[in-house]
């Protein structure tokens, strides 16, 4: 039985996650987790708890291709193909090229976490210094955060990400949005997304750990494709961060395509729902729905006529 255990210690009372076993007449503790000083713990909290130490929370139990091959067929093709066009135009209209992707994806990544910036209005403000109307401070920063943080990835792709370099990523993507004790730091109080459990926060760095060892032994196992959408799926699972897990998660999912040269992918925004639903039905032990999503949006985005 797992319980919450109060210990006091030089006068003071800790909690502790702990998890009771009997041995034939005796009754044996066994410490999961320091939780902290003694304080009231919701209910949600402790299940929280218990969904991460049950591995509720880890689905990636295999290395293991969902789609078929053809379907990696066509989006390797989709990518070499677009470089290819990219590779025939001039400097000045691959820069335009670049910021209509940037545009398109800074404004859909944050209209899913609820911006009402549009791509035109992405655009004109990143790459014309026009601000754009009606619009929230928080909303211009999302969209400049974001450019930034996408200059972190773009930067130093060539390598596998690390737990750093994903802090890096969220202290850009929600600078003076988020609190500063928080920016950059994984996520020391309980989060969710809806009603849904997320990681807990005391079991962070060994998923974490455990994500870095699935990526590394995946590229050598599985399509490339594949390790990127199956991934993006369990970090949002985790939810490491106090807020900004999508924007992060959809930045590495592309770090990930990018370190093995492949053209990165946007999400849009109007598929929002079925980029919710895919993700939870992945939650659910259906990890083809992330990756038929992820593969429908990407032939959509890269096929040529």
């Amino acid at each position: 039985m797992t319980s919450i255990l109060t210990k006091k210690i030089n006068g003071k009372e800790y909690l502790y996650l702990v998890d009771s076993l009997r041995k034939g007449e005796k009754v044996i503790q066994k410490t999961i987790k320091y939780i902290g000083p003694k304080r009231p713990i919701p209910k949600s909290e402790f299940e929280c708890m218990l969904f991460s130490y049950r591995k509720d929370d880890w689905i990636l139990i295999k290395h293991e291709d969902v789609l078929p091959y053809t379907h990696h067929k066509e989006m390797k093709k989709a990518s070499e193909q677009y470089q290819q066009y990219i590779s025939t135009l001039d400097a000045i209209s691959k820069e335009k090229e670049q910021q209509r992707f940037l545009s398109i994806f800074i404004a859909s990544s944050n209209a899913i976490e609820g911006s009402t910036m549009t791509a035109k209005d992405t655009f004109d403000f990143l790459f014309k210094d026009t601000v754009p109307r009606d619009h929230s401070k928080k909303e211009l920063f999302m969209a400049s955060n974001l450019l930034e943080a996408w200059k972190y990835v773009e930067k130093n792709h060539r390598r596998l990400p690390t737990n750093r370099d994903l802090q890096e990523l969220h202290a850009r993507v929600n600078r003076d949005i988020e609190s500063e004790k928080t920016l950059g730091q994984f996520k020391k109080v309980q989060n969710y997304i809806g009603d849904r459990y997320t990681s807990s926060y005391l079991f962070i760095e060994e998923r974490m750990k455990q994500l870095w060892k699935w990526i590394h032994h995946a590229f050598a196992e599985i399509d490339e494709y594949e390790v990127a959408f199956q991934s993006h799926a369990q970090f949002e699972i985790i939810h490491p961060f106090v807020d900004g897990n999508g924007r992060v998660g959809r930045l590495l999912l592309n770090w990930l395509l990018l370190y093995k040269k492949l053209m990165p992918l946007a999400i849009r925004s109007i598929k929002r729902n079925e980029y919710i639903t895919a993700l939870e039905n992945t939650r659910r032990g259906k990890i083809e729905a992330i990756c038929l999503f992820c593969y429908q949006e990407y032939m959509e985005q890269y096929t040529f006529v």
